[in-house]
């Protein structure tokens, strides 16, 4: 067993990308018979491109939403070891655990269950944690919206833009270390295959070994392979393929426990579960992208076949803390649950002239069917008890062990779903834009009832100056239940509705964007518990939840030499149906900055220093308020190196070790377990690109 890591792990890791710093152009004045040059700096982290999420071809200006993109700068610059860290940056979102390793849970401005989407799909059964090396954007779009997507949050939704085919030659490697310890090479290939570079390719693949901060006897070991290739078949079409392959290792992940006030009750590195345990998880993903580009219009077809496999074999679950004597109860269980899906989405933007004003229309459908199946089985008629102070493990059972282990396990069982779209965004003047679209969803699992939802979304936008632009918004979203009420009936979906006025502001030469918004979210047919029902088993669709707030997210260069990227949120949440109480796991205030900083001054030009904070208010861990966790503040410093082909950069997260919690998975008679974040690492990258 590994030790207690009473020193918590400092990690070492040397980041970073190279960054272009300067586009320039020229253009002749042949009556001067002179050459004028016009130059203008890029931002290290702003970023210019077009969203992806949006499946529009609407620019993000143009878009009466507030969006944040993080890109490949900021990703390597702040080191991030997570997606859940790139996607707290943005306001008013926060990570709230894993569900033991299965999924990342996102809570965004007060509603959990926000959608993350993979390149612009919506994946419904996806490994947790994927691999940050893969992405090279983090893109986010706040408040309800069920317009593209379907089924989503009110909260809003995130989409992982992953690294393309190029046609530029590209080879890098890179190899990051820390002080669990860890280990991890990287490689990126890219470029033409043949002459007329109408076929191009592009190779991601990463190793990782880490021995973890907990006293878990299980390494995390990984494996992770990207291959895509991409054919030009002509000036106006091109065809993406692209697959993806990992397998991973890691141990249980089951959090640990606090007491009634909220306090931690054990060191954080002590296993809830068993130290040897594994977790073992095979993703595989192949699909292909059919794009057609023209004048005036553009079409995206896409499709994805996923196959996703997670055995968490033979464990001791976590199943009743006892706050008294500090003794936790676990049973043995087996677990094993795989899912296949096949996603399918077609869209296409036409560009059109009504009554003398532009209007880009698009038209969307979407199709999912997606397969899961669960294998359990669950032993109570032998506990297995610790103290979680000082936890004596005993040997780890196998189902051969367990002949009264009940069978919990289910039939293969499927959910299909499709839905279709209409959005205009109407150019009412240069500067006066109305943005309408309304979408019909539908969902049937192969055991139950259909449920389907229309959900609109309208916004205006109005660009005061080429700097500053007003939004406002209305937009619907869904959710289906999977409750029964009385009569054995489906409750109707969960839906949300959502107001927002915010501005949008370019600052210091264009080169830096802050904004603004105040917003409005209720939520209704939230499943509740009927009182009428003697088995205490049905529900009603009676719930109402509200937040609202406000939120600032700003990101750019103050100057050449100082780029930051920061934002703040504040979020009040009531659940109407629980005495206005707050809701389970969201902050008040949150709010981030990272910030780096060059060298140059000191003449060290390739050189920066940079530092980050990341502060997480106070949040109640169960829906009566009676369960308080503590605030956190979370600081972050690095080095960092970029020169011609090298790169490097060493950094420290959680640099003062502070114990938080990111959330609590549950609160009730049985305890209240909680995740927790991760303590002082050190980590070092470096790399070389060709």
């Amino acid at each position: 067993m590994k030790n207690n890591l009473s020193k918590r792990n400092l990690s070492l890791n040397l980041c970073a990308i190279l960054l272009s710093s300067s586009a320039l152009f020229a253009q002749e004045t042949t009556q001067l018979e002179e050459i004028t040059i016009n130059g203008k700096v890029n931002s290290n982290y702003q970023s210019d491109e077009k969203i992806k999420l949006n499946r529009t071809a609407i620019n993000k200006e143009d878009t009466a939403k507030s969006i944040q993109t993080f890109n490949q700068t900021v990703i390597e610059d702040a080191h991030f070891q997570n997606i859940e860290d790139i996607i707290e940056m943005s306001s008013n979102t926060v990570y709230t655990g894993d569900s033991h390793g299965r999924t990342n849970q996102i809570s965004m401005r007060g509603f959990s269950g926000v959608p993350i989407l993979i390149d612009g799909m919506k994946i419904t059964n996806k490994m947790a944690h994927p691999d940050i090396f893969n992405f090279e954007a983090v893109e986010i779009q706040k408040g309800p919206d069920s317009l593209q997507y379907g089924e989503s949050s009110p909260g809003g939704i995130v989409n992982l833009v992953k690294k393309k085919p190029t046609k530029e030659s590209l080879a890098s490697i890179e190899f990051e270390a820390t002080d669990n310890p860890s280990y991890s090479p990287k490689i990126d290939l890219a470029g033409s295959l043949n002459e007329d570079k109408s076929i191009y390719f592009r190779l991601l693949s990463s190793l990782k070994y880490d021995e973890g901060w907990t006293n878990s006897n299980t390494n995390t070991n990984k494996v992770f392979v990207a291959p895509s290739l991409a054919y030009d078949i002509n000036d106006n079409n091109t065809l993406t393929f692209v697959t993806e392959y990992t397998n991973e290792t890691t141990p249980s992940a089951f959090g640990t426990y606090v007491n009634s006030k909220g306090e931690l009750v054990a060191p954080i590195e002590n296993m809830i579960s068993h130290p040897d345990e594994e977790f073992e998880k095979t993703q595989k993903i192949a699909g292909f992208d059919f794009d057609s580009t023209f004048n005036t219009w553009n079409s995206n077809f896409k499709y994805r076949y996923i196959d996703y496999v997670g055995n968490n074999g033979d464990v001791h679950m976590p199943a009743r803390y006892n706050q008294t004597t500090n003794i936790l109860t676990r049973y043995y269980a087996f677990q094993k649950q795989e899912f296949q899906e096949h996603a399918l989405q077609y869209t296409l933007n036409k560009e059109v002239n009504i009554l003398n004003l532009k209007n880009n229309i698009s038209i969307g459908a979407d199709y999912n069917k997606a397969y899961s199946q669960t294998t359990m089985f669950y032993d109570t008629t032998k506990p297995y008890n610790i103290n979680l102070s000082n936890p004596i493990y005993e040997y780890l059972t196998s189902l051969s062990d367990h002949p009264n282990a009940a069978n919990m396990s289910g039939n293969k069982t499927n959910v299909e779903s499709w839905g279709t779209f209409l959005q205009d965004s109407i150019n009412l003047t240069d500067d006066l834009i109305f943005n309408a679209g309304l979408r019909y969803s539908e969902s049937k699992p192969n055991t139950g009832q259909k449920t389907d939802a229309t959900t609109p979304s309208f916004g205006l936008v109005y660009h005061l100056t080429p700097q500053t632009s007003l939004y406002t918004n209305y937009s619907e979203s869904f959710t289906p239940n999977s409750s029964k009420d009385i009569n054995n009936k489906i409750l109707d979906p969960e839906t949300g509705k959502g107001y927002e006025l915010g501005i949008k502001q370019k600052l210091f030469d264009d080169r830096f964007d802050l904004t603004t918004a105040l917003f409005k979210i209720e939520k209704e047919n939230v499943a509740q518990l009927d009182p009428n029902d003697p088995t205490n088993t049905k529900y009603k669709a009676s719930g109402v939840q509200e937040s609202q707030g406000f939120e600032l997210d700003l990101s750019g260069d103050i100057t050449s030499n100082w780029s930051i990227i920061g934002s703040y949120g504040f979020t009040a949440t009531k659940n109407k149906d629980k005495n206005d109480n707050d809701l389970r796991n969201i902050p008040k205030h949150t709010a981030n900055l990272f910030t780096t900083y060059k060298l140059s001054a000191l003449n060290l030009p390739d050189y920066y220093i940079g530092a980050g904070a990341r502060y997480i208010g106070s949040k109640f861990a169960d829906e009566a308020n009676n369960i308080k966790l503590d605030s956190a503040l979370i600081y972050n410093a690095t080095v960092g190196y970029k020169k011609g082909h090298w790169r490097a950069n060493l950094s420290v997260q959680n640099l003062s070790d502070e114990e938080y919690i990111d959330g609590a998975l549950s609160s009730n008679a049985a305890g209240t377990r909680v995740y927790v974040g991760t303590p002082r690492t050190i980590l070092a990258t470096i790399a070389y690109k060709f």
